[in-house]
C-alpha cells in the first residue's frame, strides 16, 4: 500500500507577494508507511494526525520498544479491531504511557497486553483526558507498593474509557485489577466496558482513590480483592456516580465483594444490578470510616448480604430497592447495621417468600418499611412471568440436561420470561431445593442483554448447601428441584445417581475453557511466606508454605491453580 499522506496547501497571493500554506490532518499507516506504532506515534505524528495500524502483533520482535508514549492529540486507531490487532510489551514495561494528552488523544480497537509496569501496567494515563475506546485490555500488571491498576492506570486524569473488555489484568501490590484512578475528576467516564476477573489487593475491578468518575452502565463481574472490594472500591473521599451496572460474581478475600466505601466516601449507588458477591461480609454495599453511601433503586439479591455497616461507618440511605435473599438460609441477614445512628431503610421492597419478617433480621436499630405491592418502577428487577426454567448440560446452555448429575457436578440453568424492564441487565432467582435440603438456596441469573428476557447462571451439586457459595447439598439417589421465585409452576427436575463423587469440583462455564492465565512478574517471597490460591467464589484451591525465591502464579483453565517456582 502506498504511503497514505493527506495534504493539500492553498496559495493566496496578495499582491503578488504574500504566500500563505495551511496543512492538513495526516494519516500515517503502519507498517506501510513508518514500521513501527512507536515510530509513528512519538515522531511521526503531530497533534491532529492519525496513526492507523494494521492487523498484526505488535511486539518487540517486530521491533517495538515499550512504553508506546502517545503524542498529544493524536488518533491511534486499528484498522481491523483488537481481534486481529495485539499490541503486546511482553512484560518489558507499560504498554501505552498518556502523559499530558488532552481529549483529541484516543486510542480505539486493539488487543493491549502483555504490559508490566508500577502503574498502570496496560495503560497510564498522567494529567490526562484521553478516550480508551473498543480495546481488548488483557493480561497487564501492576507491581507498584502504592499505587496500581494492572490494566489502565489513571493519575489526576479525565479519560473516557468506554466499549472496552478489560478483563484478567492484576495489581500485584495494591489497588485496581482492572481500573485505577488516584486523584481523578468527576469527568472521568467509565461506561459500557466489560471488567472482569481482574485481580488485586484493593479493588478486584475498579478501585477509585480521592476519584469521583461517572461510572454507568458496566458490566462488573467476577473480579477478586484478597483483601477488600472484590467489584468496585470507593476510598478516601471517593463518591463516585455508580449508575446502571451489573455488579455480580465478584469476591473478596475479607469483604466488600460488592461496593466497599472506605473513609468519608459518599458514592451515589442506583439502578444497579447488584448479584452473587462473596466475601466473610458486604456482598451488596459495605461501609465504613464515616462513608455515607446512598443506595437507591438497584436490585440486590443472593449476595452474602445486601447492605452492611461497620461501627465506624456514617449514617446510610436506601430507598426504591429491592432487597431479599441475602442470603436465602436461614439466620442470615439481609441488612446489618452496627452503628450507633437509626439508618432509614424505608420504601424497599423486601419478598415475603425471605425471612417471615425483615425486620427481624436487621442487626442494629433501623426504620423499616417495606412496600406491600410490586417492586418500584424505575428498579431492576425480576421477570414479569416466566415461561420456562430448564437445567442445562453445559455453559454454552445450548442442550437441555438429560443424564443424570454427580455430587460434584455443576448445574447451568436458564430462564426464559418477560423482561421486567429493557433498559438494564436483570437477574432472575430460581429456588434449588432437594431431598437433603427441602430449604434449599437462591441462584442470581443474569439477563443475557438488556430486554432480552433470557437468565442464564450455575449452582454446584455438594454434600453441604452453602447459599453464599451457590452450593445445593444432594445425597446419591435424590431429587434436585429448580424453580422460578416468581411463578413456583415454572420448574425443572433432575436425578443425582447413585455413582461416585468427583473429586474436583468443575467451575462454571468460562473457566472449563479458558486458556492458562500468567500474571507476569517477579515475586521476591522470603521463607516461610504463607501461600494460598483462591478461585473466584472464595474457596482455597491450593495452600501451603514456600521457600525463598521468585515465583509466578499459573491458573489452568479448570480449578486447577499453582505456585511455580523460577529457578
Amino acid at each position: 500500500m502506498r504511503r497514505s499522506i493527506v495534504s493539500y496547501t492553498i496559495a493566496l497571493c496578495f499582491l503578488g507577494m504574500l504566500t500563505v500554506k495551511h496543512v492538513a490532518a495526516t494519516t500515517w499507516l503502519v507498517p506501510a508507511n513508518v514500521p513501527t506504532i512507536k515510530q509513528a506515534v512519538e515522531d511521526s505524528a503531530a497533534y491532529g494526525d492519525t496513526v492507523l495500524v494494521e492487523a498484526g502483533t505488535y511486539d518487540t520482535g517486530a521491533g517495538e520498544v515499550f512504553p508506546i508514549n502517545m503524542t498529544n492529540g493524536i488518533v491511534l486507531m486499528s484498522v481491523s479491531g483488537p481481534t486481529l490487532t495485539t499490541i503486546d510489551a511482553e512484560s518489558t514495561g507499560a504498554v501505552i504511557s498518556c502523559s499530558n494528552c488532552d481529549q483529541s488523544t484516543q486510542i480505539i480497537g486493539f488487543t493491549i497486553t502483555g504490559g508490566y509496569a508500577q502503574d498502570g501496567g496496560g495503560i497510564y494515563c498522567s494529567q490526562s483526558s484521553v478516550t480508551i475506546r473498543d480495546n481488548v485490555i488483557t493480561h497487564n500488571t501492576a507491581i507498584s507498593s502504592t499505587g496500581g491498576g494492572g490494566g489502565i492506570g489513571c493519575f489526576s486524569s479525565e479519560p473516557t474509557i468506554s466499549h472496552n473488555t478489560i478483563i484478567r489484568n492484576a495489581s500485584l501490590n495494591r489497588f485496581g485489577g482492572g481500573i485505577y484512578n488516584y486523584y481523578c475528576s468527576s469527568s472521568a467516564i467509565i461506561e459500557h466496558n466489560t471488567v472482569a476477573e481482574n485481580t488485586s489487593m484493593w479493588g478486584g475491578g475498579i478501585f477509585n482513590d480521592n476519584s469521583s468518575p461517572m461510572i454507568h452502565y458496566n458490566i462488573i463481574r467476577e473480579n477478586h480483592s484478597i483483601l477488600s472490594g472484590g467489584g468496585l472500591d470507593c476510598y478516601t473521599g471517593s463518591s463516585p456516580d455508580i449508575i446502571a451496572n451489573v455488579i455480580v460474581g465478584n469476591s473478596s478475600g475479607t469483604d466488600g465483594a460488592g461496593i466497599a466505601c472506605c473513609y468519608s466516601c459518599a458514592p451515589y449507588v442506583a439502578y444497579n444490578t447488584i448479584a452473587r458477591n462473596v466475601g466473610d461480609f458486604g456482598g451488596g454495599v459495605r461501609s465504613l470510616g464515616n462513608s455515607s453511601p446512598v443506595v437507591i433503586s438497584n436490585i440486590i439479591v443472593d449476595n452474602v448480604d445486601a447492605l452492611y455497616l461497620i461501627s465506624t461507618s456514617n449514617t446510610m440511605t436506601a430507598s426504591y430497592n429491592s432487597i431479599y435473599c441475602n442470603s436465602h438460609q436461614q439466620n442470615d441477614y439481609e441488612v446489618v447495621n452496627n452503628t450507633l445512628f437509626t439508618i432509614d431503610i424505608t420504601n424497599n421492597f423486601w419478598w415475603t417468600t425471605d425471612q417471615p419478617a425483615i425486620a427481624s433480621s436487621i442487626n442494629g436499630p433501623a426504620n423499616f418499611t417495606p412496600f406491600s405491592t410490586l417492586p418500584h418502577a424505575g428498579t431492576p428487577n425480576e421477570p414479569h412471568s416466566v415461561s420456562s426454567v430448564l437445567a442445562m448440560n453445559d455453559g454454552t446452555y445450548t442442550t437441555p440436561l438429560n443424564t443424570n448429575l454427580q455430587i460434584g457436578d455443576t448445574v447451568y440453568v436458564q430462564l426464559i420470561g418477560a423482561d421486567w424492564y429493557g433498559g438494564f441487565f436483570e437477574p432472575a432467582l430460581v429456588m434449588m431445593r432437594t431431598l437433603k435440603d427441602p430449604y434449599g438456596i437462591a441462584v442470581a441469573l443474569i439477563e443475557t442483554d438488556t430486554a432480552s428476557g433470557i437468565y442464564q447462571g450455575w449452582a454446584c451439586v455438594a454434600d453441604t448447601s452453602n447459599d453464599v457459595l451457590n452450593d445445593i447439598a444432594a445425597h446419591p439417589q435424590d431429587i434436585l428441584i429448580i424453580e422460578a421465585h416468581v411463578d413456583t409452576t415454572k420448574r425443572d427436575t433432575v436425578l443425582i445417581s447413585t455413582i461416585g463423587v468427583h473429586e474436583d469440583k468443575p467451575l462454571p462455564g468460562r473457566r472449563e475453557v479458558c486458556p492458562t492465565t500468567i500474571i507476569r512478574g517477579s515475586l521476591h517471597l522470603p521463607e516461610g511466606t504463607s501461600c494460598r490460591i483462591y478461585d473466584i467464589a472464595g474457596r482455597t484451591v491450593q495452600r501451603g508454605k514456600l521457600t525463598q525465591g521468585i515465583y509466578f502464579l499459573e491458573i489452568e483453565g479448570t480449578i486447577t491453580g499453582k505456585i511455580i517456582k523460577i529457578e
